[in-house]
């Protein structure tokens, strides 16, 4: 018993999500050494959970093996059924590939196993199949390519297709170049979507490629349906023909926002991508001033400059930092912490490094805080652009942070405080919950004293487990497409959590050293930049 045991726990530590020989090795060892759950086996309690009569429970226990269940999942799926049975068989394969969808950490080395699904007679199955490898972000393998342009080429089922367009969109690595013949080719295709996933194909091309930009301007012309995507797909290859456009673009928010007021939402959306060009689109930040003067999206654009500018001072030059670096530096400078196990999530790893540096104050965890809302509030922009709440209690956090007053503080919750749509995006709805749970990390009893210690971090542990969840859930929503009208692709959660890592480095540490702090400074930067395109004649 000892020997299994230690055979156990090394398979535990082995098991890799993106390797299915070392989830085989942890299935093989957890029969072998019969470990049990409530009295019974991970695969016993499978078996009740597929049962249409099974107890209840069975839903409760079938998770607890984690990365373990993986192997008995795809054993269940690859079972030839009689033909008595095939209805049956069609819905366990659906059960298991929805389970295989909830196994955390996601377990990515299993696509390789799943492509003889998307043969499947079934339709559904098909398209549930490429929906998890869409969440899972296969390698560009051989045999993937060969499935997914399979899917492509099957006139059976619009929705097969447009998922196929969506698994190649979210490739991982660098785009091949069968994949960018392919993504040009499907730019003439009749279905929305299946453009709209090509666009971000080309998009991700890598370095920028002169050679597609006669094609996204031309397909400007012809495609009212994409173009914001095609304007993303353009600033990576020819980023100065891109901006003229998107300032064109973003005129369109002069327009007084309606139910349906579509010129106004694309003129939001082209202000919010603005603002993540950064430094590059510093240029237009007097067209974007003079827009704001009767512009119905004011706190839209005051965003995006306020991220163009604060990308603009991260590069300016500053005196170097004298002395020992402070507790709340030496934090933030820390590395991600390793993971306690298999099946901690990334999450919750960003999570614990994040407590580490909030010890030191309510002011920095306030901040940190900011900087990862920050990070995802452009899902909210893109899917709901004539809402400008989430907007509006980012700002009134800002304005906590400028002046830390009980009012300002009473404001900053009231206008955070809010309650996203259950039919927004998954990204949509929690990049909201991030906001709204963070600005929690602001204490309304007085005197507020930026040093003062929050021993409670629920507030902040909500706020970074909802950041995470909106940069790397899919972007589509319920129903056949879902209510999400974009198409972007989701990090991976280890992905996830660094991007915002990396969003909380850049905006406390210049504070924390003392070298320009990256709330105050932006503002001021932006009312001197005000105050001198409304002097100018």
């Amino acid at each position: 018993m000892s020997d299994m045991s230690d055979d156990l726990a090394r398979a535990r530590r082995e098991a890799r999500p993106d390797n299915l020989s070392s989830l085989r090795r942890l299935d093989a060892e957890l029969v072998r050494a019969e470990v049990l759950w409530e009295g019974r086996t991970a695969r016993e309690w499978l078996a009740l959970y597929v049962d249409p009569e099974g107890p209840e429970e069975a839903q409760e226990h079938v998770f607890d093996a984690g990365l373990g269940l993986v192997p008995a999942l795809l054993e269940m799926l690859e079972s030839s059924p009689s033909e008595q049975w095939r209805e049956s068989a069609k819905e366990r394969q659906l059960g298991c590939l929805s389970m295989l969808s909830a196994v955390k950490p996601e377990p990515t080395g299993v696509v390789p196993a799943l492509l003889f699904l998307l043969k499947a007679p079934s339709a559904r199955v098909r398209r549930e199949t490429l929906s998890l490898m869409a969440k899972l972000r296969p390698r560009p393998t051989a045999a993937v390519l060969r499935a997914v342009f399979a899917c492509l080429e099957d006139p059976r089922d619009m929705e097969v297709r447009a998922r196929a367009a969506q698994v190649l969109a979210g490739l991982s690595g660098a785009v091949p170049p069968r994949v960018r013949a392919m993504a040009l080719t499907l730019l003439g295709d009749s279905q929305m979507w299946i453009r709209r996933f090509a666009l971000v194909v080309l998009e991700r091309v890598s370095p920028p490629d002169a050679g597609l930009v006669v094609p996204l301007e031309q397909q400007l012309l012809l495609d009212d349906d994409n173009r914001m995507e095609m304007l993303r797909a353009l600033w990576v290859h020819a980023p100065e023909r891109a901006l003229r456009l998107l300032v064109e673009e973003a005129g369109n928010a002069r327009e007084r926002p309606g139910e349906r007021s579509i010129r106004f939402e694309s003129g939001v959306r082209a202000i919010s991508l603005l603002g993540s060009c950064g430094v590059r689109a510093v240029s237009v930040v007097p067209d974007l001033l003079r827009l704001r003067n009767g512009s119905w999206a004011q706190v839209f654009i005051d965003a995006a400059i306020d991220d163009i500018l604060r990308d603009e001072l991260r590069g300016r030059t500053y005196p170097p930092v004298s002395g020992v670096p402070s507790a709340l530096v030496e934090a933030l400078r820390a590395k991600l912490p390793a993971s306690l196990s298999a099946e901690e999530r990334p999450a919750d790893v960003l999570v614990r490094w994040a407590i580490a540096c909030a010890g030191q104050g309510t002011e920095a965890r306030v901040r940190m805080m900011l900087a990862a809302a920050r990070r995802v509030m452009r899902h909210s922009d893109d899917e709901h652009p004539e809402d400008d709440g989430p907007r509006r209690g980012l700002a009134a956090i800002e304005d906590w942070v400028c002046a830390p007053t009980e009012e300002a503080a009473r404001r900053a919750r009231r206008d955070s405080n809010l309650h996203p749509s259950q039919m927004s995006t998954p990204a949509a709805y929690a990049a909201v919950w991030a906001l709204a749970n963070g600005s929690r990390c602001i204490p309304l009893s007085g005197p507020v004293s930026l040093e003062e210690s929050d021993t409670h971090d629920r507030a902040l542990r909500a706020c970074l487990s909802a950041a995470s969840r909106a940069l790397s859930v899919s972007t589509w929503g319920t129903g056949e497409f879902g209510t999400s009208t974009r198409a972007q692709g989701s990090l991976s959660p280890s992905e996830g959590v660094r991007a915002l890592q990396r969003a909380i480095q850049e905006e406390v540490l210049p504070w924390a050293l003392g070298t320009w702090d990256p709330v105050r400074d932006v503002r001021r930067e932006r009312r001197r930049l005000g105050e001198s395109v409304l002097s100018a004649p």
